[in-house]
């Protein structure tokens, strides 16, 4: 995991960009499943990633992995606490496009992919 600092500037940054553009939820198989089981909808996941503290981080931020995105694409990984349980939450950023992707959200019990 990166300083404090620089998951505060990616946290800062991303919540810029969702409230002046939204955000893409990513459709994977596990995000959409927790999000059906759960009750859970757009509107709440973008709740739960502007209410995330640099506390909640446990990885990143970094370059993607996949060389394709590397250049233009930023990735955290966050635990946040949350009603439905503890969460695995895989944001990505980009300032040159000034979009952010939630690329999944599911329970943390289950092994992060």
């Amino acid at each position: 995991m990166k300083s404090k600092a620089q998951v505060k500037l990616f946290l800062q940054e991303a919540k810029r960009i969702i409230r002046k553009n939204g955000f893409i939820l990513v459709p994977r198989a596990a995000t959409e499943r927790f999000m059906a089981e759960r009750g859970v909808d757009v509107e709440t996941v973008e709740e739960i990633i502007l209410a995330l503290s640099p506390e909640d981080c446990f990885d990143g931020p970094e370059p993607d992995r996949d060389a394709r995105y590397a250049q233009q694409w930023t990735v955290a990984e966050f635990s946040p606490e949350h009603p439905q349980g503890k969460l695995y939450l895989k944001i990505s950023i980009s300032m040159r496009v000034d979009r952010c992707k939630c690329l999944s959200v599911k329970l943390y019990s289950e092994e992060p992919k």
